[in-house]
């Protein structure tokens, strides 16, 4: 399967000498990133030591990967650093106007779900109608409030741009799996600092896959708040429609922040899921990792996803039917035009012409240039050992009801 281009791999293959020892080059690599983040914000890192020495954490399970890439060294190096100069930006901004601090964020709508779920579908219809908005890409990059000059703002914006042509470079086939743009919404990933659904793009990091699985999200969860608030700051204020699977795993953090918030959870046959994640999972490793083992990317992704399910639903039980609203795959993108009428309704939302004009603008776009391709058993999986991993949750997908029709 093509993923990574010939140049992608002929330059991790020559520049791999330049990566070994990296394990010993973290704490440098953290001190050089904090001092250009001070020197960029104007802020002090010293009341964000924890958020640095998870920072560190995250930087030392990619270095301690045996397989770990010159390129995979560099992007996630600038990934950290990015996270890092942001965060202490956000503080910096509170800190000046400390009001933006009550700006309020009223029952966001958070979109989430296994991958490939229809999520960004859903996310985009909730996201049209005018009084709601989803955080842009370039925002979830660099927050700023929605007062800041234009000139920032347009130098982010490129910068973002400048992002994407490099990752589509990179991997061709990325905007036929997950199309990116600066100036659309994107996935709240982008900002949360530590789940485990985005790094483990990059190489299985088992030892930070069970770091992830004992760590309260709440402080995380805390700082999107101020992003949100910082970017609603100045502008009319909307409601907030956010989106990601990563969700998944901190559904009591994510409410204990956002206590009126509606999360709309998308389901799929977990069997199709699978194989299609596994590929989408493939993509990112191929620039990461210098080899692969499609059986051990198939193993780390089922037990992520199989331990994503089993910590929302427990989270389910604690949050009762008020705050959740389950949505099947054949509902929302084989029966769009039933299905997303009533689910405006649960969520309080309008349901009018622009709301059925971009429902169809949505349904009639392109499908994507290429298939998506992927097998189970490529990746050491077959459907009785997926069915079997995810026990009665296949069968609570299979049976799940249509949302009633409106009348």
């Amino acid at each position: 399967m093509g993923h990574a281009t010939l140049t992608v791999k002929t330059v991790n293959a020559l520049l791999t000498p330049t990566v070994r020892g990296r394990r010993g080059k973290v704490d440098g690599e953290i001190a050089r990133m904090v001092a250009a983040a001070e020197a960029a914000t104007g802020a002090s890192a010293a009341p964000h030591r924890e958020y640095i020495e998870d920072c560190r954490f995250i930087l030392g399970c990619y270095a301690d990967e045996e397989q770990a890439s010159f390129l995979g060294w560099t992007a996630i190096r600038g990934d950290v650093q990015r996270r890092i100069t942001n965060r202490l930006k956000v503080a910096k901004i509170i800190a000046d106007r400390p009001e933006i601090e009550y700006e309020p964020i009223h029952a966001p709508i958070v979109v989430t779900g296994l991958p490939r779920t229809a999520t960004t579908l859903a996310h985009n219809l909730l996201a049209g109608p005018e009084g709601n908005r989803a955080p842009l890409f370039w925002e979830l990059f660099d927050t700023m409030p929605g007062d800041a000059d234009e000139a920032a703002r347009e130098a982010s914006i490129a910068a973002t741009r400048q992002w994407v042509a490099s990752m589509n470079k990179a991997v061709p086939v990325f905007p036929d799996i997950h199309l990116m743009d600066a100036l659309k919404p994107e996935e709240c990933v982008f900002l949360l600092p530590f789940h485990s659904f985005l790094w483990n793009m990059t190489g299985p990091l088992k030892r930070y896959r069970e770091w992830c699985a004992q760590r309260d999200y709440t402080e995380d969860y805390r700082y999107f708040k101020q992003a949100l608030q910082i970017l609603q700051f100045g502008q009319e204020r909307k409601r907030w429609v956010l989106k990601s699977p990563c969700h998944l795993w901190s559904l009591d953090a994510l409410v204990k922040i956002f206590p009126d918030a509606k999360v709309v959870w998308t389901h799929r046959d977990p069997v199709t899921v699978m194989g299609s994640y596994c590929s989408l999972v493939e993509v990112g490793w191929s620039v990461y990792q210098r080899r692969l083992d499609p059986e051990v990317l198939g193993e780390t992704c089922l037990s992520m996803l199989t331990e994503a399910i089993a910590s929302a639903r427990a989270s389910r039980l604690r949050l009762g039917n008020e705050n959740v609203i389950d949505v099947g795959y054949p509902h929302l993108a084989g029966d769009a035009r039933n299905q997303v009428p009533p689910l405006f309704d649960r969520l309080g939302l309008p349901w009018g012409r622009a709301e059925s004009e971009n429902l169809e603008y949505l349904l009639d776009l392109p499908t994507r240039r290429r298939k998506h391709e992927y097998t189970l058993s490529r990746y050491g999986l077959s459907q009785t050992a997926v069915e079997t991993a995810f026990g009665d949750y296949t069968s609570l997908v299979a049976n799940l009801p249509a949302l009633p029709k409106r009348y």
